[in-house]
């Protein structure tokens, strides 16, 4: 199972969070303490120079203020302050000399602050209240002490207003610093990385055919630029391999093409030997049987039951006398005798020796040839045989009809001449083995099997090759290819 992986901007925007949260609350440690301190060391001077000026105000001798006086009115207004919450003053034996709003009675701060003559601030444990103890001192002696309880809700409030809005502002400074880390992060990082995986998946698909164009930081561009070095490197040396593997190819097809040929013209060679020792031993006796025949045809010319007995002896004599006649042409191909040969001159006259003949029915014939097509230098008598047995083949694979298509051709520097017809075609299995002596499709008595061998051994001995493309169904291409010029 695939582990679940978050993705780099999760990552990094997971940890810029944390550390943004830890620095803020490091940051509102620090500033609501420091802030707090201040807030009550100002308290305390306040609070000090307000219990001084109600001090002076105090009558002399220590006694509690007229009512009616300066300074009762001005405790009465200072009472209403929400600050305020209560006043107490001792005499110097520390019994309660006047309270105002302040039930507590004297504790032992403010003991402590009448014996030693010594002001002194004090916040309760909770932070809502303060304390400012003062000695109201006359000719340096302590006459008494005086206490001064504040609130400190108005500061606590203050307190909590800031750290609100500071709360505020982080929140705004949090969530546009994630927006803005998240759009320069992907700009940056995320996105060059994402091309950088596209281009490397192209490349394991064998797509080497351009290069990425990476933006972002100096080291993500040369991050870029590295990898378009690799494909680029990639890409010749593909080009490189592929070239050896093509000419590799090429050569193995000739090596292999080389030792067919070989092969088919040791096998030529020796059925060649073969046909020729078995067409001398058969066309001895088969001559004897032919003019016999000729011979007793007058004298049983009365008797049509032994005409008939006759005529077939000498029909099947003449079939293995063709045979033999093929064997000895296989054999011991005529002597050449070379001249320069017009293609489509050539064409036609085959095309129209074998439509005098009465060969040509139910075929459409076309011939052409380019116009600028060099002349041939070899035996002509050959080449008509060569294209004969190749129309014939054509015509006995159309039975019923069809096209027929004799084209002359430039191919390379030399000449190719083409006979296609619309045929019923050949199997793969059977091509390897179409220019074989006596391998034939056709029927018993229909064919020799001699006609392809023949014309293939007219092509070797012209210099030539002759080959063949067939498709069942689509008809069979046959291409003589011979040397222009005398360079054959």
């Amino acid at each position: 199972m695939k582990p679940t992986r978050f993705s780099l901007t999760f990552y990094t925007l997971s940890a810029l969070s944390i550390m943004l949260v830890l620095t803020w609350v490091l940051l509102s440690v620090i500033s609501f303490n420091t802030a707090e301190k201040d807030l009550l060391n100002q308290k305390g001077e306040e609070g000090k120079l307000l219990l001084s000026s109600i001090v002076l105000l105090l009558p002399r001798p220590l006694a509690p203020p007229e009512p009616g006086s300066a300074a009762a009115k001005y405790l009465e207004h200072l009472r209403k302050d929400r600050a305020f919450v209560g006043l107490l003053v001792i005499d110097s034996a520390g019994r309660d000399l006047y309270t105002l709003s302040d039930p507590g009675g004297a504790n032992a701060a403010l003991l402590g602050v009448l014996r030693r003559g010594r002001g002194t601030f004090q916040v309760s444990p909770d932070g809502r209240l303060a304390w400012c103890y003062l000695p109201v001192m006359e000719q340096g002696r302590a006459i008494g002490a005086a206490r001064l309880t504040l609130s400190l809700l108005p500061e606590r409030e203050k307190l909590r207003g800031s750290r609100n809005l500071f709360l505020s502002y982080f929140i705004l400074d949090f969530l546009l610093l994630l927006v803005v880390g998240s759009y320069l992060l992907s700009s940056s990082v995320v996105v060059p990385i994402r091309r950088l995986l596209a281009a490397t998946r192209r490349i394991a698909a064998g797509d080497l055919s351009g290069t990425v164009d990476i933006p972002g930081s100096q080291e993500v561009a040369e991050l870029g630029d590295a990898f378009n070095t690799m494909v680029v490197a990639l890409r010749e040396k593909r080009e490189e391999v592929e070239a050896n593997v093509a000419s590799l190819n090429r050569a193995n097809r000739e090596i292999i093409e080389a030792r067919n040929e070989a092969i088919r013209s040791e096998k030529m060679a020796s059925v060649g030997l073969l046909a020729a020792g078995m067409a001398h031993e058969i066309g001895t006796p088969l001559a004897a049987i032919m003019g016999y025949s000729g011979i007793l045809s007058e004298e049983v010319a009365g008797d049509p039951e032994k005409s008939d007995y006759l005529r077939r002896i000498t029909e099947e004599s003449k079939r293995i006398d063709r045979i033999v006649r093929g064997l000895l042409d296989y054999a011991r191909p005529k002597g050449s005798q070379r001249e320069e040969i017009e293609v489509l001159q050539l064409l036609e006259k085959v095309v129209e020796l074998l439509e005098a003949q009465g060969a040509l029915k139910l075929l459409e014939v076309t011939v052409e040839a380019e116009p600028s097509l060099p002349r041939l230098y070899a035996d002509p008598h050959q080449l008509e045989q060569l294209l004969i047995n190749l129309i014939m083949n054509a015509k006995d694979a159309m039975p019923k009809g069809g096209k027929l298509q004799l084209k002359g051709m430039s191919v390379g520097g030399g000449v190719a001449i083409e006979v296609a017809d619309t045929g019923e075609g050949m199997p793969p299995e059977h091509l390897p083995l179409v220019f074989d002596p006596f391998f034939t499709t056709k029927e018993p008595g229909k064919g020799t099997g001699l006609g392809l061998a023949i014309a293939a051994r007219i092509a070797e001995s012209c210099g030539g090759t002759l080959t063949v493309q067939s498709e069942l169904g689509e008809g069979s291409r046959f291409r003589l290819t011979l040397p222009a010029g005398g360079s054959g």
